[in-house]
């Protein structure tokens, strides 16, 4: 997918905007983001202390190499709210990567529980398993036992406790979803919700 331009992406009330076509100031508010203590702490992460520009251009570099595809999560109002990425490519590139893992961040306080994050991991995975025509088969993520609203939506989009493992301080919930169930689930939804011109 390097180097190609990749279409926006809606899903309810949320867009996809590739990291590459954000403005200056999309950017600043993602840097304003990762050097959150508190967003930090949810992602098992320490704040950021590189310089804004630095930050950009790791970002970046990342994103035109294929080690990662990144996202700005923007609202209804065009505004950025986060951001979603599939990284930890396996096999790496420049070969097709088949397994994926992703890290998603509401990083506006005031929408979370919103349901805007589940909007951002369906739209990201109708991307990653249906528009992009895949090589990925399979997506992984992890997040924290006591983030029980987390569980919960990747849950409704689709993902499965593949495992557990014990830290000294915390519970790390390892959850996946291959490209069959993804399909296996679309289909199921068209059954139940076929379209009025069907």
């Amino acid at each position: 997918m390097s180097g190609q331009q990749r279409a926006e992406l809606n899903w309810g009330r949320v867009r996809l905007k590739p990291l590459l076509e954000m403005n200056n100031a999309e950017w600043r508010t993602l840097y304003s983001y990762f050097r959150d203590r508190e967003l930090a702490d949810w992602n098992g992460a320490q704040p950021i202390r590189l310089p804004e520009w630095l930050f950009r251009k790791v970002m970046q570099d990342e994103e035109r190499s294929g080690e990662r595809h990144g996202f700005g999560i923007m609202n209804e109002d065009q505004r950025l709210i986060g951001s979603i990425e599939l990284y930890d490519l396996r096999p790496s590139p420049p070969s097709r990567p088949t397994t994926a893992t992703l890290g998603v961040m509401i990083g506006e306080r005031t929408l979370w529980g919103g349901g805007y994050g589940r909007e951002a991991v369906q739209a990201t995975l109708d991307w990653a398993f249906g528009t992009r025509q895949p090589t990925l088969r399979r997506i992984r993520l992890t997040t924290f036992l006591h983030n029980r609203r987390a569980q919960r939506a990747f849950a409704a989009s689709g993902f499965r406790e593949m495992g557990r493992t014990e830290h000294a301080k915390r519970t790390d919930v390892h959850m996946e979803i291959t490209l069959e169930e993804w399909n296996d689930a679309q289909a199921a939804h068209n059954d139940a919700h076929p379209r009025p011109d069907a």
